[in-house]
């Protein structure tokens, strides 16, 4: 019986978006792919950071994609597409799909320098180095994580903050006050939100980067559809005082930023966000709640722990 023969194609930069419903249908099949890999985030993030200058190596067998490296050009090294507001990185295979490195490796635009940032250690990416490179693998930013248990996901919690989440629900609740999972057109009360928390502070918070708030304006809608957008909010009053936006998929909820407003502080919005996304999760099937990047000691005491990633730097016969 034939097999049909691998092969690899480069996807230029007006050609991507038309690899949308493949690339999602990839994605569903990959098994524990991140959502930082989906392309409703990615093309997003191709939209906003680097317009024009992303392309991919696409593997197909049979004609069907089988693995997808999206790429793009930066002060003269290849970087993975999504790396900045991405905190995993890697390469989407469904299967036994080889690594497409070596590929990108021995195009003219790599460069001399192959950048491959916050990928996991079991990533084919992680050990990869094409003939005539040199390799050096360096630690990346750890990723907390919250392993999920019990009907709630809280086994896992210590049980002072499971104590503690509780005890602020019920105070909220008496006040009445409610959680709730808010639409995609929603992002901007958070952009509010978490600039009043981090102005209370005497800081500015993530949304001061133009970037980054359009790409949160661009990604929410694509991943809403997708269904990995969870707008997690308090509602006090009528008012949203609180939200926090999480990405859901292939058994596990990324925590990627919060707000609120000072003035209810003493309600412990934070704690209540963080909880009833945990709760969230659990009811859908997550293995994990991931905190992402960060060592902030909140993180620790809803009980996770370090999950390392890894930076890949190839140079061109280093």
């Amino acid at each position: 019986m034939l097999t049909a023969a691998p092969a690899i194609e480069m996807v230029p930069p007006e050609r991507l978006r038309g690899l949308g419903a493949e690339w999602t249908a990839l994605w569903e099949a990959a098994s524990g792919a991140s959502p930082f890999l989906h392309p409703a985030w990615l093309l997003a993030w191709e939209a906003v950071y680097a317009p024009g200058r992303t392309w991919a190596a696409a593997l197909r067998i049979g004609g069907a994609l089988a693995a997808l490296l999206p790429v793009f050009a930066w002060r003269g090294a290849l970087l993975l597409a999504g790396t900045g507001p991405s905190d995993h990185g890697g390469l989407l295979a469904r299967g036994e799909a080889a690594s497409l490195l070596g590929a990108v490796a021995r195009c003219g635009a790599a460069g001399s320098k192959i950048d491959l940032q916050q990928l996991d250690p079991a990533s084919p990416l992680a050990d990869a180095a094409p003939p005539g490179w040199s390799a050096e693998t360096l630690p990346g930013d750890c990723c907390p994580v919250l392993p999920l248990a019990g009907e709630d996901g809280m086994d896992a919690v210590p049980k002072r903050m499971r104590a503690n989440w509780r005890y602020a629900r019920r105070r909220f609740e008496r006040a009445g006050g409610r959680m709730a999972l808010a639409p995609a057109g929603e992002v901007a009360t958070l952009e509010r939100l978490h600039g009043a928390r981090w102005a209370d502070k005497g800081e500015t918070g993530m949304f001061a980067d133009d970037l980054l708030r359009r790409l949160i304006r661009t990604a929410a809608p694509a991943l809403a559809e997708a269904g990995l957008l969870r707008l997690h909010r308090a509602v006090l009053g009528g008012e949203t005082i609180a939200m926090l936006l999480a990405l859901h998929g292939h058994g596990r909820t990324c925590f990627y930023l919060s707000g609120f407003d000072p003035k209810h502080a003493r309600l412990s919005p934070g704690a209540l966000l963080i909880g009833a996304a945990i709760a969230t999760a659990a009811r859908e099937g997550a293995r994990t709640f991931d905190f992402l990047r960060g060592r902030e000691a909140y993180k620790y005491a809803w009980g996770a722990r370090d999950t390392p990633r890894v930076r890949r730097v190839l140079r061109r016969g280093g």
